[in-house]
């Protein structure tokens, strides 16, 4: 059968991202990797690293009491103790994802990691979230490795979502195998958003991933790339079934390839 006679067994249900609507479940945390677990709801997540210096949270959800509790019992659930929290490391200046990162260095003790540029975007907040409630302990730099014990998370400058957004590649392992994680650090495009830059800063990212070989992907929102269901098959996971986390460098290129689209149809817009 030819390749033009196959008909795709897909139903439409394209790549928005819809962030209208989305039901803040909570989902439980769950670990998908030897070293790196889910915390947060079907509309955000963080990620829990954990290194030879402690745990380092990835992102903390939003400024609020309920995703503090989220936070707090989801690295319990996991069998550790939050006082083990060494570092909060930040995409980028959005509440969604700075959260009170504050109440958990003053409380805990860890360290927060933002890019400089996005601070200011931190403090000034916006109407429906809380500015940051802390000073950062240190800015990330492009592509200068956050270096904690064992692990050296690897992050990339890639403006667009906002001046200042940090993508993120995480080494990983699965059952002792190496990998390697991409973290695209701003979903969707704004209003004040240059599409241009935002397409440039992908494809930058998805250069530097090829070099490195990743071939895994995560979103700090869930609905974008089928992330509960997927741990929905950690939970429920089978002897000999793969990680559904891994899923290659072409299928991370599928998964690029929505953003890039969104781009590309704000610039083919912009263009008249």
């Amino acid at each position: 059968m030819s390749e033009s006679n196959i008909k795709s067994w897909r139903h439409a249900n394209p790549h928005k991202p819809n962030f209208i609507g989305q039901v803040p479940d909570e989902y439980p945390a769950t670990r998908f990797f030897d070293n790196m677990s889910f915390i947060g709801d079907r509309g955000t997540a963080c990620f829990l690293l954990e290194t030879s210096e402690g745990l380092v949270l990835i992102d903390c959800l939003w400024p609020n009491d309920r995703c503090v509790d989220i936070i707090e019992r989801g690295i319990s659930d996991l069998g550790f103790d939050p006082h083990g929290l060494k570092a909060i490391v930040i995409t980028h200046g959005h509440g969604d994802h700075y959260g009170r990162c504050g109440y958990f260095k003053k409380k805990y003790g860890c360290k927060v990691y933002i890019g400089e540029v996005d601070l200011q975007l931190a403090k000034e907040g916006m109407p429906e979230f809380d500015p940051i409630d802390c000073e950062p302990d240190e800015f990330i730099e492009d592509m200068k490795p956050l270096v904690f014990g064992d692990t050296a998370i690897l992050p990339v400058l890639t403006p667009g979502h906002t001046k200042g957004c940090m993508s993120f590649i995480i080494p990983v392992t699965d059952e002792g195998r190496a990998h390697k994680v991409s973290l695209w650090g701003g979903t969707g495009m704004l209003p004040t958003s240059d599409p241009h830059v935002y397409l440039d800063s992908l494809m930058r990212f998805r250069a530097i991933c090829d070099e490195q070989g990743v071939d895994c992907e995560v979103s700090n929102h869930p609905f974008v790339d089928n992330l509960i269901e997927r741990l929905e098959v950690i939970n429920h996971i089978v002897d000999g079934t793969a990680n559904p986390f891994v899923i290659g460098i072409e299928a991370r290129h599928r998964f690029e390839d929505m953003f890039k689209g969104i781009a590309e149809a704000a610039i083919k817009r912009s263009e008249g």
